[in-house]
């Protein structure tokens, strides 16, 4: 029954958050807004939307472990494995927007939350505040975006890999996003469930459960997007979608976990696995300091800091 729950409930998740940005796509050509935008949206919101259902739905069910663990495995696994995946398809070029200012907002924003995780909890009223920088966030990367536009033509193809198949009519367009959220909604309630079962089976912490299973159980639309963008030969935008994840997790989605909560930190995610995000996020900007291309070898490096860090939180729990 666990392992239904938990396969079912990420099928769920993955086919509502796939109908929900096909929705989300379409209404947005109906409306003409541009590529870029829609870019924003998929990267930001469309893949993480995995991760907010069931951080909020964790921390609002009593298991706020399994939320924080959620996002600080998301965001580790994001650039340990999902991009050095990527670039093992083939090497990964970045902009360089990416590392100035971007990659250091990131590194800002992180070491920012797991300060916070040092008071234990995160109070509503903070949770607040990281949705509100968020949408700041949001607001400057747009007019950013905008400005660049306008100095250039527009390109011809969408910034990330777009679905083939949209729904041409307004009102398909709407029920694929309300079936898309109920899926999301039912799927985070399925997982979390599974997720909560399987620590107790395993003897093991549900924050340990968050951080490995969950977490990369909910980054597979990241996996996707990424794998799919080398694939193409537009691998530069991993990068993007990875950055843009990652600040989504961190403000957007504990954010609202913690207007759900208060959101409990554990405090061995504060000291060892807060630290590790962090790291993992000073490596990727290093490599995007060195070269123009995060190349095979330092993918490879990637994935066995990865494993490293797996086999010794196992070990601590």
């Amino acid at each position: 029954m666990t392992v239904l729950l938990l396969v079912g409930g990420l099928a769920l998740l993955l086919i509502g958050g796939e109908a929900l940005v096909r929705g989300a796509i379409a209404i947005a050509k109906r409306y003409r807004l541009s590529p870029l935008v829609v870019g924003m949206v998929i990267a930001g919101f469309g893949t993480s939307m995995p991760e907010l259902v069931v951080s909020v739905r964790a921390t609002a069910g009593g298991n706020p472990a399994i939320a924080a663990g959620n996002v600080i495995g998301s965001n580790i696994s994001n650039i340990l494995l999902i991009l050095a995946i990527a670039a093992l398809i083939r090497p990964v070029g970045r902009p360089p927007r990416l590392f100035m200012p971007d990659g250091l907002i990131l590194m800002l924003v992180s070491v920012g939350v797991i300060l916070l995780g040092l008071q234990g909890r995160i109070p509503a009223w903070q949770g607040g505040v990281m949705v509100l920088l968020l949408a700041a966030f949001i607001g400057f990367q747009y007019v950013r975006d905008v400005r660049a536009a306008a100095r250039l033509p527009l390109p011809e193809e969408p910034p990330i890999p777009l679905p083939e198949e949209l729904p041409q009519r307004l009102p398909i367009s709407v029920l694929l996003i309300l079936a898309g959220l109920g899926g999301l909604i039912a799927g985070g309630d399925w997982f979390v469930e599974g997720a909560v079962r399987l620590a107790r089976v395993l003897g093991v912490s549900e924050g340990l459960i968050g951080l490995t299973i969950v977490a990369v159980g909910t980054s597979l639309p990241e996996l996707a997007t990424s794998g799919i963008a080398s694939r193409r030969g537009e691998s530069d935008l991993a990068y993007g979608n990875v950055l843009g994840s990652n600040m989504f997790n961190l403000l957007g989605i504990l954010g609202c976990a913690a207007l759900a909560g208060p959101l409990e930190v554990p405090r061995l995610m504060v000291y060892v696995d807060g630290p590790v995000m962090i790291g993992a996020t000073a490596l990727m900007l290093f490599f995007l300091a060195r070269g123009p291309r995060l190349v095979r070898w330092e993918a490879a490096a990637m994935l066995a800091f990865y494993a490293v860090y797996i086999a010794a939180r196992a070990a601590l729990s």
